[in-house]
């Protein structure tokens, strides 16, 4: 019976330390999100300008300095039809381990989704032309928000739905 009781209380342990190991491996929510060059959480701009691009080579690139990523715009700008150049203003956000990026003389609002050492890409027209370039990013009920400098104009990308929504109802910040 000894034994038995032994081998019984044994069981319980390894069960009871199985199920605390297990526990601690739980997935949790992580959101990562980082904006760069906004008024109110504005992060490593020099100066208080927007980070700019720089050439190495014949790569055009921009850097993200809080994170030390690199991404290569030379795709982005030649289907934007722009020269690769240092100094062209760009905005970056990184929303839930996407990043959003547009800037001088963009058309479309590019998205990045990383995998490994590479991203998949996708540009989305804005919904109106000729706007104010590069406009300054804030969150929305989790989304992103895009807007003029002087608030000439205000939009917001539901990440989710991939699409703008339209009209918009701004709460900027939540």
């Amino acid at each position: 019976m000894k034994n038995y009781m032994k081998i019984h209380k044994s069981s319980l342990l390894i069960f009871v330390a199985f199920f605390l190991l297990y526990g601690c491996a739980t997935k949790i929510p992580f959101d990562q999100t980082c904006l760069t060059c906004i008024n109110s959480q504005r992060i490593g701009c020099i100066g208080g300008e927007c980070p700019e691009t720089i050439m190495v080579g014949g790569n055009c690139i921009a850097t993200i300095i809080e994170t030390g990523e690199k991404i290569t715009l030379n795709y982005i700008l030649s289907q934007e039809k722009i020269t690769p150049t240092s100094g062209i203003p760009l905005t970056i956000a990184k929303i839930k381990g996407q990043y959003f990026i547009t800037g001088k003389d963009f058309n479309k609002l590019w998205i990045l989704s990383p995998t490994s050492n590479q991203a998949k890409i996708r540009g989305v027209l804005f919904p109106e032309k000729n706007l104010q370039m590069p406009p300054v990013f804030e969150m929305s009920e989790g989304n992103l928000l895009m807007r003029g400098a002087k608030n000439e104009y205000t939009f917001v990308y539901n990440i989710k739905n991939k699409k703008w929504i339209t009209p918009v109802r701004v709460k900027a910040g939540a």
